[in-house]
């Protein structure tokens, strides 16, 4: 079905015009704000506009535009801001950044003119109706059942029925619907066809059918004794709910990076820290990503996604833009999100989208998270770029991002310092009987391989889980491989070690002749 230039949405003019030839992204925006800074001109012809944008999110539009991106376009004032808006809206959706064509705009289009060219049945335009709407989320159904003559209650005084839609195999790529979801629309009395949440009619073992003979099939004797199983109404409305929501993003989005092998993405930095909520005993996965490569003043799409890799399901824990926080320290940006998560073996994904130019980064990797014991250990050490502690004893937290018990932690990616760096450490110590005495070795690798201790070891009791380390180092120290020995033991001589390593280089825009 040729594709028809959507209602009210005349950015579309330049994207046709781009499939006979490449027209860069920057200046498809630039063209379409000239345009509509022409039509909102001063002279009689501004006096006859023939494009509103202030209209584009009251049409098909809003059925996929969240609630912040609506509540933003609506504060626009001028078509041009309407136009760049437009343009990055559609970008933060794009599947296939690399290539010029948006593939879910094209989409999205072409399932409105084929709602509004196949339900032609109402007083509305098709996009409007319950079919419609469902229809330009979902696309068509696997399969439709239609009955113009059963008679139900919200139907009796129109005298036509019902059509039910099955979606089979969990609609959208959506974990959080049914494996198969029925959508049933009832013909009201003004004749217009409406989404029923009666669960018996979105039942998948509904049969309208009257009996027949005394021979119908063995299912259909035994459904007609002991009754169909007939999901709930709570089911059926969080099911029918959610099919008119629009549909996550991020699930969407990581579906997508499953199964599309074309999809080209950059690598990005990413942290991940384990720690014990002390008030449950649960783990919480912290994760850490760096997304300095987006600009300042614009704040990243960050999604993460955990999912245990024995779940025959696969069902996914998700964290989504809405939990990171951004945090800068130094040249970089950092976004954090935490979740507590049970023991197993998880396979992480996590994507960063730059607003501005839709460009990704994602980064895989595996977190197993152990079960407590009682044992003396230590969480995940690592390095950091700052280490405060908070104001308030009341702040503390392992809930809060950036925090960790009662200190303000931004984590420090790579294991590379310069010669007079400061050295910063940071872990927690569950177990054990506190106060701890904790001792801390610097070791450098020698030529041969050797490791040899740097002077003496530093120790202090400690009698929190807690813990910070600082080392300044001298414009004296020998570039190398470094490690730092943690030695610590609880009142009752129970010790447990671990060793962090480091290196010492030269930055690569230093000066040879310094």
């Amino acid at each position: 079905m040729p594709i028809r230039p959507p209602l009210r949405e005349n950015t579309l003019t330049f994207r046709q015009m781009s499939d006979r030839r490449v027209v860069p992204r920057a200046v498809l925006g630039t063209l379409t704000a000239c345009l509509l800074l022409a039509l909102a001109g001063d002279g009689p012809a501004a006096k006859k506009k023939q494009v509103d944008l202030g209209d584009w999110i009251a049409g098909p539009i809003r059925y996929v535009a969240t609630p912040h991106e609506t509540k933003t376009f609506k504060k626009l004032k001028k078509d041009s801001d309407r136009a760049l808006y437009i343009d990055k809206f559609w970008a933060r959706r794009d599947p296939t950044p690399e290539t010029f064509a948006n593939e879910y705009r094209q989409t999205f289009w072409e399932r409105v003119n084929e709602a509004n060219d196949r339900f032609l049945d109402s007083s509305k335009p098709g996009w409007k109706t319950d079919r419609g709407k469902i229809h330009i989320l979902y696309g068509p159904p696997t399969r439709i059942e239609e009955d113009l003559h059963v008679q139900t209650e919200a139907s009796a005084s129109a005298g036509q029925g019902m059509i039910r839609w099955l979606y089979e195999g969990r609609p959208g790529e959506r974990m959080d619907l049914n494996p198969v979801v029925v959508v049933a629309f009832v013909r009201d009395t003004g004749g217009e066809y409406r989404v029923t949440y009666d669960p018996e009619l979105t039942s998948i073992f509904y049969d309208p059918r009257p009996m027949e003979s005394e021979h119908e099939a063995t299912v259909d004797r035994f459904l007609e004794a002991f009754g169909a199983p007939i999901r709930s109404e709570l089911s059926v409305m969080l099911d029918l709910g959610r099919m008119q929501e629009v549909p996550p993003q991020a699930q969407v989005f990581l579906e997508r990076v499953e199964t599309v092998e074309s999809y080209e993405t950059h690598p990005i930095d990413t942290l991940v820290g384990r720690y014990v909520r002390p008030d449950d005993g649960h783990v919480v996965v912290v994760v850490t990503v760096d997304v300095s490569h987006v600009p300042e003043g614009s704040f990243p799409s960050v999604l993460a996604r955990f999912t245990l890799a024995d779940d025959p399901a696969r069902q996914p824990r998700m964290l989504g833009e809405d939990t990171f926080k951004v945090a800068t320290t130094g040249d970089r940006r950092l976004a954090q999100a935490r979740m507590a998560l049970a023991p197993g073996r998880y396979d992480l994904t996590v994507l960063v989208v730059d607003p501005n130019t839709a460009a990704t980064g994602m980064h895989r990797s595996t977190v197993v998270v152990l079960p407590y014991t009682p044992d003396m250990r230590l969480s995940d050490v690592q390095w950091a770029a700052e280490i405060e502690p908070l104001e308030y004893a009341s702040l503390a937290s392992h809930d809060e991002a950036f925090h960790v018990g009662p200190f303000r932690v931004l984590p420090k990616f790579g294991l590379d310092y310069r010669p007079g760096d400061t050295l910063k450490l940071f872990y927690e110590v569950y177990g054990g009987r506190p106060p701890y005495t904790v001792a801390y070795q610097v070791e450098g690798r020698e030529d041969d391989g050797r490791w040899v201790a740097l002077g003496r070891p530093s120790s202090g009791e400690q009698s929190g889980a807690a813990q910070g380390w600082e080392l300044q180092t001298t414009s004296l120290w020998p570039l190398g491989e470094y490690q730092v020995q943690i030695a610590i033991t609880d009142q009752d001589s129970r010790q447990v070690e671990t060793r962090v390593p480091f290196h010492l280089e030269v930055a690569e825009d230093a000066d040879p002749a310094e």
